[in-house]
């Protein structure tokens, strides 16, 4: 009869190490993915104070601009990475796209008023208006989107 204690063991052990050796990289890609959860979560909790900051106020085109970044680089960094829930991908980009338009409507009345319009010029009004409507999306659409964030933390 043959032993095969030595074989067994050793098949064991090649596993073992096969296994130890893929868990340092999925620990990383762990810590990888919860931290663009938390860089998407940090912005939208800026996106949604700022909101609510400029529907309070009667500035047309503050300095501040909301910070986008990180988020869209997060979210394609974790759609690269496997995540592929198309309904929470979609309700995610309508909210990055609402932020996106709110800065490149703060950039339009900038680039009027640098352009000599006055501030009660139709196209400063028209651009005031649709950042008022981006503002307030961005306010409607905040809970279900940090929902999906807080699940995922």
């Amino acid at each position: 009869m043959q032993d095969w204690t030595p074989f067994v063991q050793s098949v064991l052990l090649v596993g073992l190490g096969w296994l130890l050796s893929g868990l340092r990289p999925w620990l990383q890609k762990a810590k990888t993915r919860k931290a663009n959860w938390r860089a998407m979560k940090t912005e939208v909790s800026i996106w949604k104070r700022k909101a609510d900051q400029f529907k309070g106020e009667q500035i047309l085109g503050p300095l501040y601009r909301l910070p986008i970044i990180n988020f869209w680089n997060s979210l394609m960094n974790l759609i690269g990475s496997g995540f592929d829930k198309a309904d929470q991908i979609d309700r995610l980009s309508d909210f990055f796209l609402n932020a996106n338009g709110f800065n490149r409507g703060l950039d339009n009345i900038d680039s009027y008023i640098k352009a000599g319009f006055k501030e009660d010029a139709d196209e400063i009004n028209r651009e005031n208006t649709r950042n008022r409507v981006y503002a307030n999306e961005i306010m409607r659409l905040y809970p279900n989107v940090i929902e999906i964030l807080d699940k995922q933390l």
